[in-house]
């Protein structure tokens, strides 16, 4: 079965590059993209045995209808009433558990679709990357996760555009869904910084020093908020026993990401005027996984909302570079996507086995 779901992978990657590489109609891509996003809603709605996957069953059936809601109802599996109300929307559209997988997984692949078409210059390129990385941990297992993550995505326009109203009317919109969308607030402000490629290097080996100097003032406040804000699962037993540190392999790869992304500074600028926001947030996505980089989940599921913006970022980085070498960076691309999704894919099968 795995050669199979790989062999799929490989065949996505390859129908990318063939329209990206040979084939410059860009409604044909648009098509082609909208097929895969169909494609890709059916399998998280058909999908069977995953983990969470019955908690998230149980809470559609126990959600009421929409005329049966209550001011003290109080959703089963997690805390957010946002994603329960949306639950209970579509209870009452159709009160059916398969319907709803599909519901919440179309809503958020609609979402992606909708990104990929406003901020990346190879949508398909960008998919790729979404699926190898960041679909199988999210739209198959954590659900409310990928919705939250999807909504805040989509609106950091309004951080270039200095919407500060309606940036943060979404940040509170996704925090009903759920509370990691409090991460995308600094963003905001972070993004008046003037980020030069020095910059980048200094505070990344600064918040290193910092991350271990500082460890335990970092573990107190951790777990000091860590029931305020409802993760304090993620900081306890094997959450901490098997955190690897700063020999994380991840801090390292989007240490290079970032430093690919600053090299190309001034070509990539002329590109897409999103350059400095992409930089920014993913450049703020590094420093969460090295700060906490003492806990496994925390740090991989605070840092994920905005190392999103790879999606973004590799397409970029491919038409940033020379013509001649457009094709080798892809297929150097193509081999890390195709490792990270086998690793995503077996880690899951891994976890499956064991429920």
């Amino acid at each position: 079965m795995n050669y199979v779901v790989y062999f799929l992978y490989f065949i996505l990657f390859a129908v990318a590059g063939f329209y990206v590489f040979r084939n410059t109609d860009t409604k044909k891509q648009t098509t082609v993209l909208e097929v895969i996003c169909v494609v890709l809603t059916l399998l998280i709605g058909f999908r069977d045995g995953w983990p969470d996957e019955e908690v998230y069953v149980i809470a559609f059936r126990n959600a009421p209808k929409l005329w049966d809601i209550t001011f003290h109802e109080a959703p089963f599996g997690y805390v957010e009433k946002g994603y329960m109300f949306l639950a209970s929307f579509v209870k009452t559209v159709y009160d059916n558990s398969r319907f709803y997988l599909l519901m919440m997984g179309g809503i958020s692949m609609f979402l992606l679709y909708k990104s990929l078409q406003e901020y990346c210059v190879f949508p398909l390129i960008g998919v790729c990357d979404y699926v190898a990385r960041f679909l199988l941990n999210r739209d198959f297992i954590q659900m409310r996760s990928s919705l939250a993550i999807l909504m805040i995505i989509l609106s950091i326009k309004f951080i270039y555009e200095r919407k500060a109203l309606a940036y943060f009317l979404v940040v509170l919109l996704a925090y009903q869904i759920h509370h990691m969308a409090l991460l995308a607030i600094p963003l905001y402000f972070f993004n008046n910084v003037k980020l030069s490629s020095r910059s980048v290097v200094f505070w990344i080996v600064i918040s290193m020093i910092l991350s271990q100097t500082l460890a335990n003032q970092i573990s107190m406040y951790v777990e000091d908020w860590s029931e305020d804000l409802q993760y304090e699962t993620y900081v306890q037993g094997g959450y901490v026993e098997k955190a690897l540190g700063l020999a994380n392999p991840m801090i390292y790869f989007q240490i290079f990401v970032l430093l690919l992304l600053s090299s190309r500074e001034s070509r990539l600028r002329l590109i897409t005027k999103y350059y400095d926001l992409f930089r920014m947030g993913y450049f703020y996505s590094t420093l969460i996984l090295i700060f906490f980089c003492n806990y496994t989940a925390l740090s991989g599921r605070t840092s994920t909302m905005f190392a999103t913006l790879e999606m973004f970022i590799f397409p970029l980085l491919i038409k940033g570079m020379p013509k001649w070498s457009r094709p080798y960076f892809y297929i150097g691309i193509g081999f890390v996507l195709f490792f990270f999704f086998m690793s995503k894919y077996n880690e899951a099968m891994i976890k499956m086995s064991f429920t």
